[in-house]
């Protein structure tokens, strides 16, 4: 599925995605709140995450999504190396539940990613 597929099947505007380039590749990033959109319209299910926590400021988390008959799992983290937010636990989990949306509607395969992922696919 496109981003342009995407964009009409989950009812999302311009601010909610965005094209990132990198020299000659192009990625398209969408953002946290268009992922739970797709969550919601898609009746995703979310299981409780395992949290791992080496310390106060580095977390992740390993958790499962359903979709229907599909199952996915994932992972999420954050720590002052890969995330500039003073909340580690909230993005983690942001991304972890980010993933497991793109994941489940194998929106991956398209070069399509959550602006949660990494501080480098902000908006300009």
């Amino acid at each position: 599925m496109k981003i342009k597929e995407i964009a009409q099947k989950y009812n999302l505007g311009k601010d909610d995605f965005w094209e990132l380039k990198r020299g000659t590749r192009s990625m398209w990033i969408i953002t946290h709140d268009a992922c739970e959109k797709i969550a919601a319209k898609e009746n995703i299910q979310f299981g409780a995450p395992t949290v791992f926590r080496e310390n106060n400021q580095d977390v992740a988390m390993v958790g499962d999504a359903k979709r229907g008959n599909k199952i996915m799992w994932s992972t999420g983290e954050a720590s002052p190396k890969n995330c500039k937010a003073p909340y580690p636990f909230a993005m983690c989990e942001k991304r972890l539940k980010d993933r497991l949306t793109l994941k489940l509607i194998s929106a991956y395969e398209y070069g399509i990613y959550s602006d949660v992922e990494a501080d480098s696919f902000k908006k300009d």
